[in-house]
């Protein structure tokens, strides 16, 4: 076998790992699942899983980083420029929080991975954030110079004013009972309020 050959079985190894363990994550929560039960899950031997991985908690800091990196793409894909800000603002906070909430929605383990999330993964978290602010504050941006906000009348700066609806965008995500329709429907009502504060519309 070549080292390419070789490189590529080890990447689906990996890919299968990270697969199967997303899977047990929300099938049977952090706690229960195990190297084991993660290596059967991805048909693979437990020295497999430790030559990609040191424990399970890096296999779920991948997992998290991995999605939050795919919200930052969705985000920017979701942006509208030319529509109205308050769609503007749905249009990419719902990209980047509504798969999330469906996600723990979709599990009983809902809270437990909420609670893991905030225990290991800080630093992925203030990463994502302060990526997502950044598209969010050249919207914001745009918006101001365009003329369709006013934030010198809230003396608010673009980033300020990032850092405010991000907050509360990802704030109100944080039950997980709560399922994706009723954030959505609180998304769309806070991004409403949010743009009239901002001057839209005036």
């Amino acid at each position: 076998m070549s080292a390419s050959e070789g490189q590529l079985r080890g990447t689906r190894a990996r890919d299968a790992i990270v697969d199967a363990a997303r899977r047990q994550f929300l099938e049977v929560g952090f706690r229960r699942a195990s190297i084991e039960s993660i290596s059967a899950a991805a048909g693979v031997s437990r020295p497999t899983v430790y030559a990609h991985f040191a424990s399970k908690q890096e296999v779920f800091r991948t997992i998290v980083a991995q999605l939050h990196d795919d919200r930052i793409r969705a985000m920017a894909d979701a942006a509208v420029p030319d529509a109205p800000i308050a769609d503007q603002l749905y249009a990419v906070l719902s990209a980047r929080f509504a798969p999330f909430v469906a996600l723990t929605a979709s599990s009983p383990y809902g809270a437990e991975l909420l609670d893991e999330n905030s225990r290991t993964c800080g630093d992925i978290t203030r990463d994502s954030r302060q990526r997502s602010t950044r598209l969010l504050r050249e919207l914001l941006a745009n918006a101001d110079r365009a003329g369709t906000i006013n934030l010198s009348d809230v003396d608010l700066t673009p980033a300020t004013a990032a850092d405010v609806i991000y907050d509360a965008a990802r704030g109100a995500k944080e039950d997980a009972t709560l399922t994706v329709h009723a954030y959505r429907r609180q998304l769309s009502r806070l991004v409403t309020v949010l743009a009239r504060g901002l001057g839209a519309g005036r």
